[in-house]
């Protein structure tokens, strides 16, 4: 629909968007002067060619603009306006131009298709006051006179008005021989009216060499939508990320920032076989609603939306939040990646083990291969903390390029679970390089390992460390390797990281020839695990958004939508709890989609109940990326609650999503301390 200007207003405002009703005080009126000067140009007027300058007006400043869609109220950001325009005025050297604004006007025109963004129009329409000035000295006589009436310019056309000849002349000279009235003489003069006093009086003044008043206009098309729009009315609704078999959902209805009771809230969901009890269900005395989903059993894994509705002082307000619906009669889920689909002498394998929706710690992945060439470090592997697992893959020397399958299995609860990657193996180097470490590293631990060519030691190779994902802080970095080809470093873990898988990377270049190889290893430091709380989301679940991608060492940029949760150690209540653990990222554009799902935390932290960060790791689908990604998500909100959100993920083999981009957060959003209430 289009919103046309009697749902629109338009208003001056400074860089920040504040009113201002004074127009010398909302926008600037000044001369532009060239490097050369003004540039005199001949014209003849009445007859007579005279010399003019050429004058050049700038008219800069900012307006907001206000529109409405239906209920929602949306307001434009400061947008900045430029005008220039020339005059041709008597304006020699010396003299300057003093512009003033004496009226303004503001049009705009938004139009949106579906609630979406599509134009702004906006016309601006100027009248201004131009006056070229000078300083002068004048010898006048001086007497007594009655005031004259106050002169009301109006805004005429400049064509209408004769400018005064640059030679005019005033009865000006050098100091006048006789002195200025005293004050005495002066005043003696003002109570006697009826006197015939008269003085001549030395006054130095301002001459006028030309005055116009104009008008200019100024049309302006906004393509990119530079509005931020509320809804008086907001239906705030939390659906988690995946929906196992029964999960408590929950939400608020708010108008004009009260919370109301007795309004009915009703559920529906992309799936018909999903059900919800109550429904619908009804506010209490703190605006909150709660209802339970409910999955039928033997559901696989199926992405969808949950919706929410109701209506309120007759508007209808919905909220819908993208999930996945599961509830498998086997519950438990053994996925398996590799970090290549080829591997030149080394790579990595990692995965996950999920029950009921849940990451399950401590499960031993016990890895082979077909035909049996590769050797794997750990061997089994054991899940951490977030139910993920890595190990190195190691390729024999002179092996050629041979397609191997790769197979990961595990028992949880008495039920194997197995899961295979193919993969293509090749290696011709003739040197080696090695890692070794213990498999569970408390807090710090060393990390050694080998640099041979053709069986014999390489003394000073230079070999650098790097971990995904990254959970800390190699000591040297780089390491040189001794005379027995030897090489130390000491891997230190910051307090308070939970137990979790990672990998450990070694490179380095022997006789122009590159070596890297790679074991897995598990982490720990403990400290209170939850030194903060938050839950956060995009409101309205969707955020216009420009992303960096890089894959395959390719970059591009996509624009599309973006949705963000992110709940961690969160409850109502004063306290934390570390079993909540979940952040999600859903970008979509023009077809491709990007998720980051089953996120589970490395480390947050906040500050200020206005800033939050979470890092750790997430499973990507969609069909651009896939695998294990480490991901960091942060997010400043001023005080406004519009949110500046900076996303980051990236996977073993540099493949990376980045974008930062600015949203209002969700009505329930929270940020604060273990002690802390809602």
């Amino acid at each position: 629909m289009a919103v046309n200007n009697n749902s629109t207003i338009c208003y001056l405002t400074d860089e920040n968007g504040n009113p201002i009703n004074s127009l010398n005080n909302a926008m600037n009126c000044e001369e532009v002067i060239e490097a050369n000067g003004r540039e005199n140009v001949q014209i003849v007027l009445d007859g007579q060619e005279i010399t003019l300058q050429k004058v050049i007006i700038r008219k800069t400043g900012f307006v907001v603009v206000q529109t409405a869609i239906g209920s929602i109220q949306c307001t434009s950001i400061p947008i900045p306006f430029c005008l220039f325009e020339e005059a041709l005025l008597c304006a020699p050297e010396g003299t300057e131009i003093r512009c003033t604004v004496t009226d303004f006007n503001c049009f705009a025109n938004a139009i949106f298709q579906s609630g979406a963004f599509q134009s702004l129009e906006i016309c601006l329409d100027i009248c201004q006051s131009i006056q070229v000035v000078g300083n002068a000295n004048l010898k006048i006589p001086g007497q007594f006179c009655e005031f004259r009436e106050e002169i009301n310019s109006s805004c005429v056309n400049r064509s209408s008005l004769v400018p005064p000849p640059c030679d005019i002349e005033f009865n000006t000279g050098k100091q006048p021989s006789k002195k200025m009235p005293n004050s005495k003489h002066f005043k003696e003069g003002i109570t006697n009216r009826s006197s015939a006093q008269q003085e001549e009086l030395c006054v130095r003044t301002e001459k006028v060499y030309d005055w116009i008043v104009t008008r200019s206009s100024l049309r302006k098309m906004i393509e990119e939508d530079p509005f931020i729009c509320i809804d008086p009315c907001i239906l705030g609704l939390f659906v988690p990320a995946i929906i196992a078999c029964e999960r408590q959902l929950s939400g608020t209805i708010e108008c004009d920032g009260q919370r109301l009771s007795g309004v009915p809230i009703f559920f529906t969901a992309s799936s018909d076989v999903v059900s919800f009890t109550p429904n619908p269900a009804f506010t209490d005395d703190s605006g909150h609603f709660t209802t339970v989903i409910n999955v039928p059993a033997e559901t696989p894994i199926t992405p969808g939306t949950v919706t929410a509705t109701t209506t309120v002082f007759g508007n209808t307000i919905s909220n819908e939040l993208p999930t996945s619906f599961i509830c498998l009669a086997d519950p438990c889920i053994l996925t398996l990646t590799s970090s290549e689909e080829t591997f030149n002498c080394n790579g990595v394998v990692s995965g996950n083990i999920r029950c009921d929706g849940q990451t399950i710690e401590g499960v031993e992945v016990t890895l082979t291969s077909d035909p049996p060439i590769l050797s794997f470090d750990p061997n089994p592997a054991v899940t951490g903390s977030l139910g993920n697992f890595f190990s190195g893959v190691t390729v024999p020397d002179n092996t050629p390029p041979t397609d191997v399958d790769i197979t990961a299995t595990a028992t949880v609860d008495g039920q194997n679970l197995s899961e295979t990657v193919t993969v293509t193996v090749e290696c011709a180097d003739t040197c080696d390089l090695t890692l070794t470490s213990d498999p569970i590293i408390m807090c710090e631990g060393e990390i050694t390992g080998t640099v041979t060519c053709e069986g014999n030691p390489v003394e000073g190779a230079i070999i650098e460390f790097s971990d995904f994902p990254v959970v800390g802080t190699f000591i040297p970095n780089p390491a040189v390797s001794g005379a027995d080809g030897s090489f130390t470093t000491t891997l230190t873990i910051p307090e308070g990281t939970p137990l979790v898988s990672t990998t450990i990377t070694a490179t380095t270049t022997v006789d122009g020839e590159n070596l890297s190889t790679t074991i897995g290893i598990q982490v720990e430091c403990p400290k209170v695990e939850c030194p903060c709380k938050f839950r956060l989301g995009v409101e309205g679940n969707a955020a216009p958004a420009l992303v960096n991608i890089t894959q395959n060492n390719i970059p591009s940029q996509l624009l599309g939508t973006i949705n963000v949760t992110a709940i961690q150690c969160f409850t109502a209540a004063p306290m934390c709890n570390p079993a909540v653990n979940n952040f999600t990222i859903a970008f979509g554009s023009n077809g491709t989609t990007i998720n980051f799902v089953h996120g589970r935390r490395i480390e947050i932290e906040c500050e200020d109940n206005n800033y939050a960060r979470v890092r750790g790791t997430a499973q990507a689908s969609g069909n651009l990326f896939s695998g294990t990604f480490e991901v960091t998500i942060e997010v400043s909100i001023d005080p406004s609650n519009i949110g500046t959100w900076t996303i980051f993920a990236t996977d073993f083999i540099g493949d990376s999503f980045t974008t930062t981009f600015t949203a209002p957060t969700n009505p329930i959003a929270f940020i604060g301390d273990c002690n802390e209430t809602l």
